[in-house]
C-alpha cells in the first residue's frame, strides 16, 4: 500500500540568521569603503596652488554626495540589526536578503554616476531606482519574516507598525523620481530625509518602549 506523498515530505529547515548577518557586515564594509572612489583625484601635472584650490572647490558637491550616501548605507546597516529579532530564516528569506545585498553593493556605482553626471536626469534616476529597489526588498524582507513566524514573539504586536515604517524609503525614492523631472540635483536632496526619519523613528520607538507596561 502506497503512503500519501505528503507523509514523505521533509519539513523545510529553519536556518539560523548568523551567516546572513556575517555576509551583510562584509558587503556593507566593502560598499562603504568603495564610496570614496566616487571622489576624483586631480591628475594634471604640475598642479599649482590656485589650480588645486579650484579643484577642491569643484569637488565639494561630490564630497556632499559621498557623505550622504555613506550615511544612507549606515542607516541601512543599522536597520539590518532587526535580524536580532528574526530568529530563523529559510531559503526564500535568504534570497530576499541576497538580492537586497546586491542592491546595496550597487550603491557605490550609482553614487559615482551622480557624482560625475548629477546634472542629468538619467543619472539621478539610476540612483533613485537603486534606492527604490533597496527599500522594496527591505519591505519584502520584514513582511515575509513576520508572516512566516520567524520574528520573536514579543515583537509580533509591533510587526504591522514596523512594516509600515519600512515604506518610508520606497515612498521617498518615488518622490525623488518625480522631483528629478523638475530639478535633477534636487532629486538627490530628498534622501537627506532618510537619516532624519530614521532618527525620529528610533526616538519614537524608545519613548514607546518606556511607556510599555513591561517597563
Amino acid at each position: 500500500m502506497k503512503m500519501p506523498m505528503h507523509q514523505h515530505e521533509i519539513p523545510a529547515p529553519k536556518i539560523p540568521t548568523g551567516r546572513i548577518e556575517t555576509l551583510t557586515d562584509g558587503i556593507f564594509a566593502i560598499a562603504m569603503t568603495l564610496l570614496v572612489l566616487s571622489i576624483a583625484v586631480p591628475t594634471q601635472a604640475p598642479v599649482t596652488p590656485a589650480a588645486f584650490s579650484a579643484y577642491v572647490t569643484s569637488i565639494l558637491p561630490q564630497i556632499f554626495i559621498y557623505v550622504v550616501s555613506f550615511i544612507l548605507l549606515a542607516v541601512f546597516w543599522m536597520d539590518h540589526h532587526i535580524f536580532y529579532i528574526i530568529k530563523h530564516s529559510n531559503t526564500t528569506l535568504l534570497w530576499i536578503n541576497i538580492l537586497w545585498l546586491m542592491s546595496i553593493a550597487i550603491v557605490p556605482f550609482s553614487t559615482s554616476i551622480i557624482g560625475k553626471y548629477g546634472e542629468f536626469q538619467l543619472a539621478q534616476l539610476i540612483f533613485d531606482v537603486n534606492m527604490l529597489v533597496i527599500g522594496l526588498l527591505w519591505y519584502a524582507n520584514w513582511s515575509y519574516a513576520s508572516r512566516k513566524g520567524f520574528v520573536a514573539e514579543k515583537v509580533m504586536p509591533y510587526a504591522v507598525y514596523i512594516r509600515r515604517s519600512n515604506l518610508a524609503l520606497p515612498v521617498l525614492a518615488i518622490v525623488a523620481m518625480m522631483v528629478s523631472f523638475i530639478s535633477p540635483a534636487g532629486s538627490f536632496l530628498v534622501f537627506v530625509l532618510v537619516p532624519v526619519i530614521f532618527t525620529l523613528y528610533t526616538a519614537a520607538r524608545r519613548v514607546r518602549a518606556r511607556r510599555s507596561p513591561d517597563h
